[in-house]
């Protein structure tokens, strides 16, 4: 029975503190038993022992059977075998005996307590959970085309539901070496250091967390982008594309008139895609009222809006 447990969830606890209290008296009676029992066989084979030798000899002169002397013998080992099977139990009892007093393995926060003070205390019932956090892990579920553009200690951003707008770094520490046969998705570890808030000192991140994960696969400098608004679906283009580039139409801003333009389109970067050709740098992409635009019409611009090279 559990006699001292003082900690709660959230609680911090040091390698080696006392953590927990049980007591033993019923161990140690049952010790007490155990070595009562072990005595009094130990008297009982020393008789064996002595009145299986007088039964050898008696045996030889032909005063007993061998049955008679095969019974002695029999009975003696049956004892033996009890007295092995009795210090086993002393063994088990003593390291049950020696665990009331239970220490704590590692040093960090008490979570998930199972039992409390009076609860019946048992080897397979956990008292708690003692989290280190550290360091975190975070899982991701990696689509099937994706798996090849993974690898080990690949650097991973981070952005968390609970700081939309601060960045964490990890890296991939395991991938696994098959895919989840329901979702036919490739799972992928990433260890991530926790960072502690400057005011409080608490850990930031909280082990249960949700958030996104942004792995950099290919990196492109000094690209042509466009605005995923100003690129157009077209169903003459959609039959002409193969394999991962897209095509889409747009329309360019030239001598006054809106210039139809094939696009081929390459990584895409949020609400932005790298531009493989059909644009160049310095062109007015028109990004407003191009749904309705058709080839050649004259335009008038009511606003420029300049954008960004991108990097990814």
């Amino acid at each position: 029975r559990i006699l001292w447990f003082p900690f709660r969830d959230g609680d911090r606890i040091r390698r080696g503190q006392r953590l927990a209290l049980i007591r033993r008296e019923s161990m140690t009676k049952g010790l007490e038993q155990i070595s009562a029992q072990i005595e009094a066989l130990d008297i009982q084979i020393a008789n064996q022992t002595t009145e299986l030798e007088r039964s050898r000899g008696l045996l030889t002169k032909g005063v007993i059977t061998q049955q008679m002397f095969d019974q002695v013998s029999t009975g003696l080992r049956a004892n033996q075998a009890q007295r092995r099977a009795l210090m086993a139990s002393k063994g088990q009892l003593s390291v049950t005996a020696g665990n009331a007093i239970i220490n704590a393995p590692l040093t960090d926060i008490i979570a998930n307590r199972m039992l409390e003070v009076g609860d019946m205390a048992a080897p397979q019932i956990p008292l708690c959970t003692i989290m280190d956090i550290s360091t975190l892990k975070i899982g991701l579920n990696l689509m099937e085309q994706d798996v090849p553009k993974i690898s080990l200690g690949q650097d991973v951003r981070i952005t968390l539901d609970a700081y939309p707008k601060r960045q964490f770094n990890g890296k991939v520490t395991r991938i696994m070496p098959f895919l989840d046969p329901q979702t036919r998705t490739n799972h992928a570890e990433v260890q991530l250091e926790n960072v502690r808030d400057p005011k409080s000192g608490e850990f930031l991140l909280k082990p249960g967390m949700y958030g996104r994960a942004e792995l950099i696969v290919e990196r492109h400098e000094n690209v042509v982008v466009a605005p995923q608004g100003a690129l157009l679906l077209d169903s003459n283009l959609l039959k002409k594309q193969r394999g991962e580039v897209l095509l889409r139409k747009a329309f360019v801003f030239k001598n006054k008139r809106a210039e139809k333009r094939e696009v081929s389109l390459g990584t895409r970067q949020g609400d932005v895609y790298h531009v493989l050709s059909g644009l160049a740098e310095g062109e007015q992409l028109i990004v407003r009222g191009q749904h309705t635009l058709k080839p050649d019409q004259e335009v008038q611009v009511t606003k420029l809006i300049l954008l960004d090279v991108y990097t990814k």
